[in-house]
């Protein structure tokens, strides 16, 4: 890799795109070279934001001497993407989910342990300095064996509403469970080092009449070595509701229990948002998107294992795909 971490950004359809290239304009020694996305408008609108260049083709920008790109497009184009970037030669970080369906994600597994270079996950929660901790306790043997593990991760119903894909499953995959599975049912993984083996959802009726995907869900995972993990997942709070959401989890161990709300800071400040005169939320915690590409710049300069791999992706893959099959169902689906 030159002095320079070389970046390009491959689709800017989701909107964690914006926070990622913030996230690179503060790590030293990184050049973000330029972006491709299909949309005209957004990529010229994305490009004249971090003054980079736009480019409607995607070989133009691969071929730009890049030593990485982040893929925020829409979900039914991550397969394709990484493939391209692959092909390249190149280093990648990857929005979740990582695909809309089994044999992508098996062949993203497959192509990147050909080829070598580091695939990283945007599993984010695994470097929230909160849920670092809980992966530390845990560790540590302070909470014993862990038996259960209660979580929420809920959205605010506006976001989804930003960009129209979200509520397009030929483009998305579906709604809730495909975007709010994979970071409890990831971080359950990484904190029992174990696989899931049962799955059971229950798919409620919509909050929000007006999308044609489910906008919340309740899954209940069983872990080969014994622990059960359960999800609320949701697209459900008020649109005027003063945050975006919330990831929290409740893990009962043998020897002691771990209460964990990641985004709950020891100070607030509520106050009103002109010209709207709505309340705002202002966050004081932790930058864990910065954390995360500052790790993915790492582990290629020093060679070493992404914290959230490509298999790690295929797993939330298994999982959400298994919560849809047995919803539909209406009984539990096993993945081993």
């Amino acid at each position: 890799m030159s002095a320079t971490f070389r970046v390009g950004f491959l689709g800017v359809a989701h909107f964690h795109a914006e926070s990622y290239a913030k996230a690179l304009k503060k790590i030293p020694n990184c050049e973000i070279v330029g972006v491709y996305e299909e949309d005209t408008g957004l990529g010229n609108r994305f490009g004249e934001e971090f003054k980079i260049e736009y480019h409607a083709s995607m070989s133009e920008l691969l071929n730009k001497n890049l030593d990485a790109v982040i893929i925020t497009s829409e979900n039914s184009k991550h397969h394709e993407y990484v493939v391209n970037a692959l092909d390249n030669d190149l280093h990648v970080l990857c929005e979740k989910p990582m695909t809309i369906n089994l044999r992508d994600a098996e062949d993203i597994v497959c192509r990147v342990d050909k080829k070598g270079v580091k695939f990283q996950m945007c599993y984010v929660m695994r470097y929230h300095t909160v849920s670092i901790l809980v992966k530390e306790l845990i560790d540590s043997g302070v909470l014993g064996k862990p038996i259960l593990m209660v979580g929420t991760n809920k959205l605010n119903r506006s976001l989804p509403l930003l960009r129209s894909w979200f509520t397009d499953p030929g483009l998305s995959g579906g709604g809730a469970v495909i975007d709010h599975t994979v970071h409890l049912a990831d971080l359950m993984r990484w904190y029992t080092a174990d696989e899931v083996v049962e799955v059971y959802t229950e798919v409620g009726k919509n909050v929000n009449k007006t999308i044609g995907v489910e906008d919340n869900f309740f899954t209940t995972v069983r872990f080969r070595s014994g622990p059960i993990g359960h999800i609320d997942g949701s697209w459900t709070y008020a649109s005027g509701f003063y945050t975006w959401g919330d990831v929290a989890m409740e893990i009962i161990g043998t020897e002691g229990a771990i209460l964990m709300d990641a985004f709950r800071q020891n100070i607030y400040f509520i106050g009103d948002k002109h010209p709207s005169n709505r309340l705002s939320w202002s966050y004081y915690g932790c930058d864990p998107d910065l954390a995360m590409v500052r790790e993915f710049k790492r582990c290629i300069q020093e060679d070493r294992p992404p914290r959230a791999t490509a298999r790690d992706g295929l797993e939330g893959v298994k999982i959400s795909l298994a919560s849809y099959e047995s919803s539909k169902r209406g009984e539990p689906v096993q993945l081993f």
